[in-house]
């Protein structure tokens, strides 16, 4: 799909359609309010530069052409915490009504009574409608709940979902289970809070970069007036737009990877399948003879260097690079599998939560086949390797002891063995061991969401380094233009 060009919000039509997704009604009077800010912006930035009027309507222009989009952002913002909150509350009290009701229908209604206004009330009531007055469906619970994912497009909410129900239809005390599923509920809420006051901490940072650096910047056209006044200057003028322009564009891109929905589900596009099959199919003797015949072009090359201009830093230097070569394909493949094992500590939990509740109508062969339709593409081929083993002795343990072991991870070992217990029924309490597996799987949940996060957050840190470089570019001009202007003064003078 063609991505659409952010200038289409430049449009006042467009951008109050863009706004209206999130409830905002973008009206001409604060249109007005915002572009008045800019021209009261520009004009502040043009009093501190001394700059020309042409300059000061250049710094207008761009922070005309930026607003919408910060307006966007800020909006989005503010919707998306809102979602966050709304879907906290509801997957808490639609897990304790059921708990207390034990129906979809009874849990939608004590749930609607709680959300009494707004967007998300109207959802519930056309659920619950479609619960009790459809007659032509199959299953009126199941298109009722999804009303409700489509909403919030979670896949916590959509797993809870599917939990609900299977313990209708399955029946029995599910107390325990929810129980866990509360906690984990619990515990991804405490991770977001503190990811969002992490993504606030890095905002504030950015903007204290940013404002220090245009501050920073203002200062040789103040600390040095008379013959050495540059201000005037074009080359001056120039570089002041560039800054102050280049400080808007570093504020929107990283409001914009700041602003982002915390329950829609992120698709997958890494790639990280191919990766997992080519640390899969290694084969290190054949590797090695690429290598080998790598190494050995290079080492002629630097040879006939050496040989040539009798330097031996082209001997040291040719060792080194030789000696890379030759092992260039084990250090490719460790970076390679530790970049896969990363990703499944990340993702493997996700796909036992799903096990988990599909183990609650599935035993477990038919649980792990139907988890492969929606499994995170780095489990893919080893979950499909392992449902055809499963296939030719089901009753062994081998297939479960062999799934990822290359990757030496304690915690997918460990669960493997509780899905083995619990295929070959000698789990005791069925209940009690699903049980203990969603509540190992939610420290697992908490353990790969904290990495993710941190990888987020490390991610966007770059930001409060690049106002250093643009301080650092302005000061270099102005410094020469000063230097310029000392050394044309010094001749005149003599």
């Amino acid at each position: 799909m063609k991505k659409k060009s952010a200038l289409r919000y430049l449009r006042y039509k467009n951008l109050t359609n863009e706004l209206a997704k999130y409830g905002y009604e973008y009206t001409l009077k604060k249109a007005f309010i915002t572009y008045g800010m800019i021209v009261l912006m520009a004009a502040i930035f043009g009093l501190l530069y001394k700059l020309e009027l042409k300059y000061i309507a250049a710094i207008g222009i761009i922070g005309f052409l930026f607003s919408p989009m910060v307006t966007i952002q800020i909006i989005k913002g503010r919707y998306h915490t809102t979602m966050f909150s709304l879907a906290n509350s509801y997957m808490e009290q639609f897990l304790y009504s059921f708990k207390r009701n034990g129906t979809v229908l009874s849990a939608l209604l004590e749930t609607a009574a709680i959300f009494d206004e707004g967007m998300f009330h109207d959802i519930l009531e056309k659920s619950i409608e479609h619960i009790q007055y459809t007659t032509d469906s199959e299953d009126p619970e199941r298109e009722a709940l999804n009303m409700i994912g489509e909403f919030f497009n979670c896949e916590r909410i959509d797993n809870i979902h599917d939990f609900v129900i299977a313990a209708q239809r399955r029946g029995g005390d599910v107390s325990g289970s929810i129980t866990l599923l509360t906690k984990n509920r619990a515990m991804w809420a405490e991770r977001v809070s503190n990811l969002q006051k992490e993504f606030q901490l890095v905002k504030r940072n950015i903007t204290i970069a940013l404002v220090a650096t245009l501050l920073i910047c203002i200062l040789p056209l103040y600390l040095l007036g008379g013959k050495l006044n540059i201000s005037s200057m074009q080359l001056c003028q120039m570089s002041a737009v560039v800054l102050i322009g280049s400080c808007m564009l570093i504020y929107v891109k990283s409001d914009k990877k700041l602003c982002r929905s915390w329950i829609e589900k992120e698709t997958n596009s890494t790639g990280i399948g191919k990766k997992y099959i080519q640390v899969r199919d290694y084969d290190e003797a054949k590797e090695a003879k690429v290598s080998k015949k790598i190494a050995v072009i290079a080492a002629v090359l630097f040879i006939s260097g050496f040989l040539y201009f009798k330097n031996i830093v082209i001997a040291v230097v040719g060792i080194v690079v030789v000696l890379f070569f030759l092992n260039q394909h084990k250090i490719g493949h460790n970076l390679a599998k530790k970049k896969v094992a990363k990703e499944i500590e990340k993702q493997f939990p996700n796909w036992l939560m799903e096990v988990a509740l599909l183990l609650q109508t599935d035993n477990v062969q038919v649980a792990i086949r139907k988890s492969i339709d929606n499994s995170p593409e780095v489990l893919l081929y080893a979950l499909e390797n392992l449902v055809d083993e499963l296939e030719e002795n089901p009753n062994s343990i081998e297939p479960y002891h062999r799934f990822l072991k290359e990757y030496r991870n304690p915690d997918v070992q460990s669960a493997m063995k509780i899905l083995y217990s619990l295929s070959s029924g000698n789990a005791g309490d069925v209940t009690k061991q699903v049980e203990e597996l969603i509540d190992r799987n939610n420290a697992l949940m908490d353990k790969a969401e904290k990495l993710s996060q941190e990888d987020k957050i490390a991610g966007m840190k770059v930001y409060i380094l690049l106002p250093s470089l643009l301080a650092s570019f302005k000061l270099m001009v102005d410094m020469s233009l000063l230097l310029v202007v000392f050394l044309k003064n010094l001749n005149f003078g003599m």
